[in-house]
């Protein structure tokens, strides 16, 4: 939440924030200026008030769309520093200084977001020499970590991706069901289509694998093949929308004709796994509490974890799952490295995912759904069967 960014700066010394954008759009930058649709700016963020948007005057009216306070590059003399500096590490760094005088900023100063290194590693050189105290963040996101809790606009808006996505699936459920001999491939340009219709991006190739393919989590699947009855078919879509940039992930399993009983029974403990960590998931704890748990519950029933052995291909092979919003996978994470000190929070959109996978029998299994974190536990954003049945 924006709100929750003055707080984190504070804790950090951090007296300003200056979140660039050169051409490529990227979350840091559309978070903080609010999807303001231009393709260069500058986002400054001074403690305790409303970020600045500084844009150049082609772009002042998309710049002034956002509801942000807005600025040219040229109130600052952009045209006579650029064509006087050296070099572009000292004209941005002249640029920055009088943006940042002209806010009043106090204390040490950070830059966020995907930022082009050659450059703003010299920047951030420059703006030491000229007396500024550069934040060094030891490889934390601060704008990450203010996103992590969502406005309720931003839960309304993951909402409405996962509405569309779940019609997506619906329509691959429906193939599946038809009984007509059909491609891999054919199923995936459904989903490509399908999700362009909706006002949707595949921002990667939606991962839609079968058999041995399944087995490996993240294998897009041979496009060649046809439908094999009684494999399982993992289907793991997660668009974001055209226009907000916000994500949905949602994952189902399922399989034609007759099901074999070792999948019956390697489903039915994902989904017993699944509900485990759902049921018990609450604000205010650990986040790797729960990767724990559903170790625990695996290596139980004598499946192979992580946590027992990091490099293991076959059992559960993965984290339990992830924070989303304008990245696919962003914090909370699970992961039990003595590193991840993540707080399940209220207002948290987390995936939980837990799955089976087992190359050398050609089954794999993962179940997913978006939940949305409330003071007394998770909400799920997804209303579609989890059963193996299409």
């Amino acid at each position: 939440m924006l709100s929750d960014l003055d707080r984190l700066m504070g804790a950090r010394g951090i007296g300003a924030l200056i979140v660039p954008m050169h051409e490529a759009i990227h979350p840091a930058f559309r978070w903080i200026a609010r999807g303001a649709k231009v393709t260069r700016g500058y986002a400054i963020k001074t403690a305790g008030r409303d970020p600045l948007l500084v844009s150049y005057p082609m772009e002042r009216d998309e710049a002034a769309a956002s509801g942000l306070r807005t600025a040219l590059v040229h109130d600052f003399g952009f045209d006579a520093i650029f064509r006087s500096a050296p070099s572009q590490v000292a004209a941005y760094a002249e640029l920055f200084e009088r943006i940042l005088r002209a806010e009043g900023a106090r204390g040490s100063i950070a830059f966020c977001g995907n930022l082009p290194f050659h450059l703003y590693h010299g920047v951030a050189e420059a703006m030491v020499v000229r007396g500024w105290q550069i934040h060094r963040a030891e490889g934390e996101d601060i704008i990450q970590l203010a996103r992590k809790r969502k406005e309720a606009w931003e839960v309304q808006a993951i909402a409405s991706v996962g509405v569309r996505t779940e019609e997506v699936v619906d329509l691959v459920r429906e193939v599946l069901r038809s009984g007509r001999r059909v491609r891999i491939g054919e199923l995936k340009e459904l989903v490509s289509f399908e999700i362009t219709k909706r006002g949707m991006i595949e921002d990667h190739e939606t991962i839609l694998s079968q058999g041995v393919d399944a087995a490996v989590p993240h294998s897009r699947g041979d496009r060649n093949a046809y439908v094999d009855p009684s494999s399982p078919i993992v289907l793991d879509i997660f668009p974001s929308d055209r226009h907000s940039g916000y994500f949905f992930d949602l994952t189902r399993t399922f399989c034609v004709g007759r099901v074999p009983d070792d999948l019956a029974r390697i489903h039915r403990d994902v989904h017993d796994a699944f509900l485990l960590a759902s049921d018990r998931m609450r604000p205010e704890t650990p986040a790797s509490m729960y990767q724990r748990l559903v170790c625990d519950f695996f290596e139980a029933k004598g499946y192979a974890t992580t946590r027992q052995n990091p490099a293991t291909l076959h059992g559960y092979v993965h984290s339990l799952g992830h924070g989303v919003g304008l990245e696919v996978h962003e914090k909370p994470s699970f992961s039990l490295m003595p590193s991840n000190h993540d707080v399940i929070e209220e207002g948290d959109i987390v995936t939980i995912e837990p799955g089976l996978y087992f190359p050398e029998r050609a089954i794999g299994v993962r179940i997913e759904d978006t939940f949305v974190v409330h003071d007394g536990g998770v909400e799920t954003l997804c209303r579609s069967s989890r059963e193996l049945e299409p």
